[in-house]
């Protein structure tokens, strides 16, 4: 994939992290030229973090510039990065303590295709419109992460539900929100947020058929690529629903502060 693509790409990412904490109670997004800083305000370390910006004149200065952002709010947090040469962060910014933090995150595309395949039997799929709905959705969407599900009207709220590129879709069993999905459209690209479901009803195709709604969904935006951050979980899903593999976002922890002495 081209620069220009993956800079798009980067973008959406970027793009949707703003907006999820622009709508929050608690979140704050602050970006400069070397950095974009994405904070919930609450301690979940994903969801606090520096996205570092090429071409990374001074990274020491950057990572420094992202720790004491978050030093006084007292949060977990990373650096992310996307490099072809994934290791030139590392390297460089070794020697001030950071690490790696486990696996890359793998970043997949797909073209927007024409036409999508049908949900299973006894799913139905809803864009989300109607406040009841909306709780649902949130509900669903944090369980479904293992994030405190009484967070979720803090960020999955009306303020977003109102933003003109944003699409949330429920898929419904008896009436009960059981999988979701979100839409970020940014120009040509269609970023897919949110694919979750409840554990008592995932190996059904639910997340599969809330993935192919919102990349349906991109077609209202003229977009082109379908592009999302999978997990563990869903990678496989999507590379067989044909998601290609474009590119890896990649993360840098602090070491964990030494524990205080007991003198006592």
């Amino acid at each position: 994939m081209n620069p220009h693509a993956l800079a798009a790409l980067d973008a959406n990412y970027l793009d949707a992290n703003r907006i999820f904490m622009a709508v929050s109670d608690s979140g704050e997004y602050v970006e400069r030229r070397d950095v974009a800083l994405a904070c919930c305000g609450l301690p979940v370390q994903l969801l606090n973090f520096g996205f570092l910006k090429p071409p990374w004149p001074d990274l020491a200065a950057t990572a420094d510039a992202v720790r004491a952002y978050f030093a006084p709010r007292r949060l977990p947090f990373q650096l992310t990065f996307r490099d072809p040469d994934a290791r030139r962060p590392a390297r460089a910014l070794a020697p001030a303590g950071w690490r790696e933090a486990g696996d890359p995150t793998p970043g997949m595309t797909l073209a927007v295709p024409d036409e999508v395949p049908a949900p299973p039997a006894g799913l139905a799929i809803r864009e989300v419109r109607t406040p009841e709905l909306l709780a649902g959705f949130g509900a669903t969407a944090f369980r479904g992460f293992g994030y405190p599900e009484a967070m979720a009207p803090r960020f999955l709220n009306e303020r977003l539900l109102a933003l003109p590129q944003v699409r949330l879709y429920a898929g419904l069993v008896d009436g009960a929100v059981v999988s979701t999905s979100m839409l970020i459209a940014s120009g040509a690209v269609a970023g897919i947020y949110w694919v979750a479901t409840l554990e008592g009803h995932r190996g059904r195709g639910y997340g599969e058929a809330l993935t192919w709604a919102a990349t349906a969904g991109g077609r209202e935006f003229r977009c082109r690529i379908a592009s999302l951050q999978a997990s563990r979980l869903g990678r496989p899903v999507y590379a067989r629903m044909g998601f290609a593999h474009v590119l890896d976002y990649e993360h840098l922890l602090l070491p964990e502060p030494a524990p205080t002495p007991n003198v006592s």
